[in-house]
């Protein structure tokens, strides 16, 4: 719906969302059982029959689609779900079936232009291209291509970062159109708590209530692998304090049944060789797939890396010191199978969607439980 009309004529909106975003519910409508139906809906966009069976919900269904119902009711939750669980559908459902609908933009917040790169890569294989990412990747011309696409109602999904909702620029253009919800991905990001803190989160709430004005306040979720207590409680009293939403919690906890852990003893001289050995023994040659090397230290996962090249695993580094057109080059030779291996601080990882990594070592220990499980649950 064109700006002028919504500011000029505010019950048109109301009036789209009741006639086509409310479920009446009657048995004989076959306009809500089908595009208020998440089974249906889930089928239609990305072709799956059924949601994840595990984690399952409070309620006996998937947990996967408890939280993809709740948001498509209009409902502000936070969404716990083990990595590797199918988070992304929890928020691309209820957008692009709200998109469908009434013409609304869902903005996410995501804290790593990879992971947003990833999102837009992975839905753009499933043939829907209305998803958008502002970063710092992108040029000039890029970048406001993108912003002309929101501006005119082109996206459904606009992913960004924190850091940009103070753009002044990307607020003129949200200011626009109509937001139908706000996601936050990692949201465990918010808090101090949380092992990714990132304080830029915590001006979301701030941003979100200037930007309802006097409407009521878009459906807010929020979706994580792994929170402690401490996490979802600052997290629920956050959103409470700041814009007087009460989020439902959807907790999936962080069992992960299809993964197998075993610990090696090593030292420091022997254990290149032992992660050689390891990665040798179960990612052999004739075997699809990759591998992830976890170090402490940029040094060490150049050094790691450099090792398995001399003994014949196609290797590279990933770290937070290296150049975005090298990290992105190294990513996508790693998600496209053509290294084996990648040797990588914590800065690698979160939300890349690669089906087929059979493997992650620990060379070192990680600095938390948390990011412990936040990286072998790549696997």
């Amino acid at each position: 719906m064109p700006p002028w009309v919504r500011h000029q004529f505010p019950k048109t909106g109301q009036l789209v969302r009741l006639l086509r975003d409310t479920n009446c519910s009657k048995p004989e409508c076959e306009w809500c059982s089908e595009n208020h139906n998440s089974v249906w809906q889930l089928k239609r966009w990305f072709g799956y029959d059924a949601f994840r069976p595990l984690p399952e919900g409070p309620n006996g269904l998937p947990l996967q689609q408890t939280i993809v119902e709740a948001a498509m009711r209009g409902e502000h939750s936070l969404g716990i779900l083990p990595t590797g669980t199918g988070k992304s559908i929890c928020y691309q459902l209820p957008a692009l079936s709200r998109y469908e609908k009434t013409g609304a933009l869902t903005v996410v917040i995501s804290p790593l232009v990879a992971l947003m790169e990833d999102q837009v890569r992975g839905l753009e294989s499933s043939g829907i291209s209305s998803c958008k990412s502002v970063n710092s990747m992108l040029s000039m011309p890029e970048r406001a291509d993108v912003l002309d696409k929101v501006r005119l109602g082109e996206v459904s999904i606009l992913i960004i970062s924190p850091e940009q909702l103070r753009s002044s620029t990307v607020r003129k253009v949200l200011a626009q159109r109509e937001i139908c919800m706000w996601v936050l991905d990692e949201a465990h990001c918010i808090s101090k708590w949380g092992h990714d803190f990132r304080p830029d989160y915590r001006y979301i709430a701030r941003f979100i209530h200037e930007q309802s004005s006097d409407s009521p306040t878009a459906p807010i979720l929020c979706l994580t692998a792994t929170a402690k207590p401490d996490v979802i409680r600052e997290i629920v009293d956050y959103f409470k304090e700041k814009v007087d939403v009460s989020l439902e919690v959807f907790d999936g906890g962080s069992e992960r049944k299809s993964l197998s852990f075993s610990l090696m003893a090593t030292t420091p001289v022997e254990k290149q060789a032992h992660v050689h050995q390891v990665v040798e023994k179960y990612l052999p040659d004739d075997t699809d797939g990759g591998a992830i090397v976890y170090c402490s230290t940029r040094k060490a996962t150049e050094e790691m890396s450099e090792f398995l090249n001399l003994k014949g695993i196609s290797s590279g580094f990933y770290h937070a010191g290296l150049q975005p057109d090298s990290k992105k080059d190294t990513q996508d030779k790693f998600l496209s199978g053509e290294l084996r291996t990648i040797a990588a601080t914590n800065a690698f990882g979160m939300g890349i969607d690669k089906p087929d990594i059979r493997l992650v070592v620990h060379a070192d220990i990680p600095g938390s439980l948390e990011n412990y499980l936040q990286e072998a649950g790549r696997a």
